[in-house]
């Protein structure tokens, strides 16, 4: 499969938002390509200085930062419009708009998204507006207990099906237990194993006090995650210039 310049934009965006940072390997594996191939697209954002390779990974530069939001809003804008009035299912719906994004002209996109009612986040609980704070923990840092299932940041078929399928979507209540050093969640339909790689991905919110009969699970270290990618990454650049 052939991708372009937005793919490797996205899936970067993706990674820095899960992780906190992003290399060849992890985009590799996100669009399901090879290292020398991912390589090769790296290297191609490279040469057009939307991308700078440091020993921490791959950065943005502001040109790339742009561009990469501009690209995450408009896959999340698509992501919304297929689930919603395409029908297309809830797992299959990231996957399906791979193509269909890169389609739409911007100001049709504006126009589309205005005609939705400017929904603020996507089918899976990513916010269309990629620099909106989100107050989340992931489950890696989170105490056992029960918490609002706010999203997967990265959205993977197969994990979604098995969310969907163990009704462990965004506004659900969910209970995430440890066993050693393996998470699960429980959701209304059934218990799911989080994969080790996707612990930091997951993000829970806390329920209000009294909610469901108990106070909410403290959050370790009581830090929470916001989502303020981008200004992470143009102060990053600025500090290397």
């Amino acid at each position: 499969m052939h991708h372009n310049s937005q793919d490797y934009l996205l899936a970067i965006w993706e990674l820095i938002e899960s992780y906190g940072s992003a290399n060849e390997k992890g985009v590799s594996e996100r669009l399901g390509i090879s290292l020398p191939s991912a390589w090769e697209g790296i290297h191609r954002l490279e040469k057009e200085r939307q991308l700078r390779i440091v020993n921490k990974g791959l950065v943005f530069t502001r040109k790339g930062y742009l561009n990469a939001r501009k690209v995450t809003h408009a896959h999340r804008i698509t992501e919304y419009f297929a689930y919603s009035f395409l029908e297309v299912p809830w797992d299959e719906v990231h996957n399906s708009v791979m193509n269909l994004e890169h389609d739409f002209p911007d100001k049709l996109l504006s126009i589309l998204y205005r005609k939705m009612g400017l929904p603020p986040y996507c089918p899976h609980g990513n916010p269309i507006d990629p620099d909106r704070k989100m107050v989340e923990v992931s489950a890696l840092d989170a105490k056992e207990g029960k918490y609002y299932f706010v999203r997967p940041v990265l959205e993977k078929y197969g994990f979604l099906k098995q969310l969907l399928n163990t009704g462990s979507t965004p506004g659900k209540v969910v209970k995430l237990e440890r066993e050693e050093r393996r998470l699960y969640l429980v959701g209304e339909n059934g218990e799911i194993r989080i994969p080790a790689e996707l612990e930091r991905t997951v993000r829970l919110g806390p329920l209000s006090k009294g909610r469901i009969g108990q106070v909410v699970p403290a959050i370790k270290g009581s830090t929470l995650f916001t989502n303020n990618l981008g200004s992470y990454l143009l102060n990053f650049n600025e500090s290397q210039n």
